[in-house]
């Protein structure tokens, strides 16, 4: 008797510490995608960061420092999909920011839709075409969260750019939401609803942006602590209309008419400072995390992408642009914590591609670069197949990387192998990928990988371009990204909250591993093309 009354609290016991380590769901998943960002900014720009920012999630987190995208190119549409897919523009269908359509001769942008309007912009005469995630071609982790809540999960995306706010949430978000540059508002399509819900009309009605364009960007710190980026007054960056350099400070106030008006606002750190307010907000009103089932939050912070266009990767202006981010990423974990609860919600950040040098800077500094023009690269390649063929405009059109040839050819393989062979006659190109010849042995390499990542036999190009590192199409200022070399694949990935464990790795991941690290751990289906490959370390 003694014997069965000591094995049957040895039970309890195990059955009951069983139980109590069994994970708790979590009421909401936010995931932060920061356009442009490098994962080498964590650490850079480290120093001048807040304690509850981005150190913050370094600090209590895990941080993934190896993880890169795996196709070309490397934009915002294509990244964004493919976080939130688990998989790569071959099976997403959103292959880059644009393409172009063969039967219409004519290019797509990727969230363009015809069948729907703008709404909550009522303001200005709306002749502008809607939008909605229709050419996503695969379900999203969103999308399957909503299928196994039957619906009752509610599901969000913001962002400064439409795409940034629609195509992470997919095909049965309650709502995304994005700025528009003309009015100032956040503003959605009817895909979602026929109008905008009363809470953001109110939100609109602050016009908050009307404060922020009211202010001057000056530096947050003292010019002497910004020791990680290049002097304030240099070349290679944009000068606003009105000003005779791109020096601090900027008065928006003045700034604003002659430099887009609303625009201008998405160009500074002081966008980000808007969606922040603007993700709490939907959090409040939403009353996201605070139902049975999961909820999710996207969150795409799109002014680090802008600024980065404009001044470059080592200027004082982004810089201070990460500076401002990480006080407004603490603003919204300080909110998460106390008004969630930190065991309560999921969070992860990573960026939707990284971003390079410009060749005129890595010239200066003696690393090999250059620049093309696609244009110029166009109109050569029609004069010389126009004296093979005899047909005008053989190259329909072509992009960063890549050249859709005319079906009307009669010899389309003749074409494309003389097209190849008059590329290859130029400088700054490294390699030439024709998909639709299966025997290249090019393919077979780790950049053929990429290649075939970024296929789609209905929407890409005939021809993929591979120019060397440091080459980039031409710029005034700024800089630009779409390669498949480190400096635009390479990105953070931090997950924070709920029971994950801090930590960090050093192993290679894939961006397109996000996603069933999410569904895994949280019991949801995994979207209809995503990897089945994890991040083991959440799982430890």
């Amino acid at each position: 008797m003694k014997t069965i009354l000591i094995f049957t609290v040895f039970f309890l016991i195990i059955c009951s510490k069983s139980f109590s380590q069994a994970k708790e769901q979590p009421k909401l998943v936010i995931g932060i995608v920061v356009d442009q960002m490098r994962a080498e900014y964590l650490y850079r720009f480290q120093k001048n960061y807040s304690e509850n920012g981005f150190k913050k999630l370094i600090n209590e987190g895990l941080n993934l420092k190896n993880v890169h995208y795996n196709y070309v190119p490397t934009e915002t549409a294509p990244g964004h999909a493919s976080i939130y897919t688990g998989t790569t523009p071959a099976n997403h269908g959103i292959i880059a920011n644009n393409w172009f359509l063969r039967d219409k001769n004519k290019t797509i942008y990727c969230v363009d839709d015809s069948l729907e309007q703008i709404i909550g912009n009522e303001t200005v005469n709306n002749k502008s075409i809607g939008a909605s995630p229709r050419n996503l071609l695969a379900s999203t982790f969103t999308d399957e969260l909503k299928l196994f809540s039957n619906k009752r999960s509610k599901v969000i995306g913001i962002s400064l750019k439409d795409r940034g706010a629609i195509l992470p949430v997919g095909h049965l978000a309650d709502f995304a939401f994005w700025y528009d540059e003309r009015t100032g508002n956040f503003v959605s399509s009817t895909f979602y609803n026929k109008k905008i819900p009363n809470w953001t009309s109110s939100f609109n009605a602050q016009m908050l942006p009307d404060f922020f364009l009211n202010k001057t960007w000056d530096l947050l710190l003292p010019i002497e602590k910004y020791i990680n980026s290049n002097n304030d007054d240099v070349t290679l960056e944009r000068i606003y209309k009105g000003k005779i350099n791109a020096t601090f400070p900027y008065n928006l106030k003045q700034l604003k008419e002659q430099n887009g008006g609303y625009r201008i606002l998405a160009e500074t750190p002081f966008g980000n400072t808007l969606l922040t307010d603007f993700a709490i907000e939907t959090i409040k009103q939403e009353k996201l995390g605070k139902h049975s089932d999961i909820d999710f939050l996207s969150i795409s912070f799109s002014s680090t992408d802008k600024v980065g266009h404009d001044f470059g990767i080592r200027s004082k202006e982004l810089e201070d642009t990460y500076l401002r981010l990480d006080r407004d990423l603490a603003r919204l974990i300080t909110f998460l914590d106390t008004q969630i609860g930190k065991e309560k919600y999921i969070l992860f950040l990573t960026a939707d591609h990284a971003s390079s040098d410009n060749p005129d800077f890595l010239k200066e500094v003696n690393v090999a670069s250059g620049f093309y023009d696609t244009d110029s690269l166009k109109t050569y390649l029609n004069n010389k197949l126009f004296q093979d063929f005899g047909i005008n405009n053989c190259i329909s059109y072509m992009d960063n990387t890549q050249v859709y040839v005319n079906n009307q050819v009669p010899d389309k393989q003749k074409l494309l192998a003389k097209t190849e062979e008059y590329l290859f006659g130029l400088d700054g190109i490294k390699n030439i990928f024709i998909p639709s010849f299966k025997n290249q042995s090019l393919l077979n390499n780790d950049l053929g990988s990429f290649i075939k990542n970024s296929f789609n036999h209905n929407r890409s190009g005939d021809i993929y371009i591979q120019f060397y590192p440091g080459w980039m199409r031409n710029l005034k200022y700024g800089t630009s990204h779409y390669s498949a070399y480190n400096n635009d694949t390479h990105v953070p990935l931090i997950w924070y909250g709920g029971n994950i464990k801090k930590g960090e790795s050093i192993k290679y991941y894939s961006i397109t591993s996000i996603i069933p690290s999410l569904s895994l751990s949280l019991d949801i289906p995994l979207p209809n093309e995503a990897s089945v490959i994890p991040i083991e370390e959440l799982f430890h």
